[in-house]
């Protein structure tokens, strides 16, 4: 029988075929374009679809969840703290984002960035004098929502928790007064707005705050003004695209490979269009022969992966955390043991965390090297239960005796065998100190370490941690 996951597979892409994906993906990044004078965020992952990689200043993670109905939150585990040096120098940001229910904004830009805003204003200004202009929001708590889509007593309340989100940041020591004023330059507030296709106005900086325009790149409705094509408009089309998305086909992939290619058997793109004459069959064929030869021109295989690179030549993303002699980073392909000695000097100890990939070292290598065949999925991240008590037992890290950690995307399962490491063997400001280990010590070491590198561990990853450390 079928499992759960293919049958809502097959019945999506009966109901909104990949051409028309595409196609509506393409369409609603000409709309996102008109804001390219201003620096263009993606928030991952649905907003990566619609701003080509070029045109991406950064990335952010505020999730729709953290912004549902009675489930408010500011999010310990992702605070997008990236943005703050953006803003400084820029003052004015686009966030962009989509959503496939029917709606104007997803929950994620009406109300998760509006208390993400609130409260860093909420710190910022607590104790001090407030501008005049800005008095009535403040005795609001700094929240500021879109009246189209948060109803007065919702806002309410939301505005009623500020305080409490705002008091559990500073206690965990996250967020201060001193580290928004050092990243922003200024005591202004950070103020959100929202864009989306068919409303009126334009983006105005001003010069008493920061601003985030938070842009909803897909229109409601199955016809937009100007979608002058056959297939059907698709709205939130990059939404869950691995549901839909033929495979390795992500919006890096298809903004750099299939969308410029032109060769005449393989082009799926034409003058800034899907070819509306390619069958799906055809389509889902020339898209991933396109991923294909991608992947042998890197000389990655796409089965049984047995290739290494020359290690003079290769590049590895691996990010040190400070000072302790743990470094996490991203594995894409079979790498040899001598391109991590050039990156993490004392290695002694390397960590893998892929169904696809390893590092390779010879037999009288003096760095062990522990390969768990895990996905980076929700079922990889449950399956990490099993492996942290192995993968981190006489593992001791230091800067004379340093630890490599690597997974797929380099964000989630890394991250979870790095917090146990850093939960076992330091103190929260990452000196050599073990102590006791809680909830509040754990987000404390993921906070610094998303100082390190861009980080979006899955909830089932923190539980598996928390399991272990607890």
């Amino acid at each position: 029988m079928d499992s759960y996951k293919d049958i809502v597979k097959s019945l999506r892409r009966e109901d909104k075929t990949t051409q028309a994906r595409l196609q509506s993906i393409i369409f609603d990044n000409l709309f996102v374009s008109q804001f390219d004078p201003f620096p263009l965020v993606s928030n991952e992952r649905c907003g990566l679809w619609y701003v080509r990689p070029d045109q991406i200043a950064e990335t952010a993670y505020f999730k729709s969840t953290d912004g549902h109905t009675h489930e408010w939150r500011f999010s310990t585990r992702r605070l997008n703290l990236n943005l703050l040096p953006l803003l400084a120098t820029e003052r004015t940001i686009v966030l962009v984002d989509s959503t496939r229910k029917g709606k104007l904004l997803p929950d994620a830009l009406s109300k998760t960035v509006p208390i993400w805003c609130s409260v860093l204003n909420y710190i910022m200004f607590e104790g001090e004098n407030v501008p005049d202009q800005f008095s009535e929001l403040a005795a609001g708590n700094w929240l500021a929502t879109p009246r189209e889509m948060v109803s007065e007593s919702e806002h309410a309340s939301i505005s009623e928790r500020i305080a409490s989100f705002a008091s559990e940041a500073k206690r965990l020591g996250l967020v201060s007064k001193r580290m928004l004023l050092e990243h922003l330059g200024a005591r202004q507030p950070i103020l959100p707005c929202w864009m989306w296709p068919g409303k009126k106005g334009t983006v105005r900086e001003r010069a008493d705050c920061f601003t985030i325009c938070c842009v909803s790149a897909s229109a409601r409705g199955s016809r937009p003004p100007g979608w002058n094509h056959s297939a059907p408009y698709v709205q939130g089309a990059g939404d869950d695209h691995e549901l839909w998305a033929p495979r390795a086909l992500d919006a890096s992939s298809f903004w750099n490979d299939v969308y410029p290619e032109t060769a005449p058997n393989l082009r799926v793109v034409e003058s800034g269009n899907v070819c509306s004459w390619l069958s799906e069959e055809e389509l889902l064929r020339r898209v991933e022969a396109i991923i294909n030869i991608k992947l042998h021109r890197a000389n990655i295989p796409t089965d049984d992966s047995t290739t290494v690179h020359d290690h003079n030549t290769l590049s590895i993303d691996i990010s040190p955390l400070g000072n302790t002699g743990i470094y996490i980073g991203q594995i894409t392909e079979n790498i040899d043991i001598e391109v991590l000695l050039r990156y993490a000097p004392n290695l002694h100890h390397v960590v893998v965390l892929s169904k696809d990939f390893t590092v390779q070292a010879p037999e009288n290598c003096s760095v062990a090297v522990s390969h768990y065949r895990v996905e980076s999925t929700k079922k990889g991240a449950k399956q990490l239960r099993d492996i942290l008590p192995r993968s981190v037992a006489n593992v001791v890290p230091s800067p004379s005796s340093s630890v490599v950690v690597l997974c797929d995307t380099g964000k989630d399962l890394a991250v979870g065998v790095a917090l146990c490491l850093l939960g076992k063997h330091f103190s929260p400001t990452w000196v050599s100190a073990p102590g006791p280990v809680n909830k509040d010590i754990v987000k404390q070491h993921l906070s610094k370490i998303s100082e390190c590198r861009k980080i979006n561990p899955s909830r089932n990853t923190l539980q598996s941690v928390n399991t272990f450390l607890m």
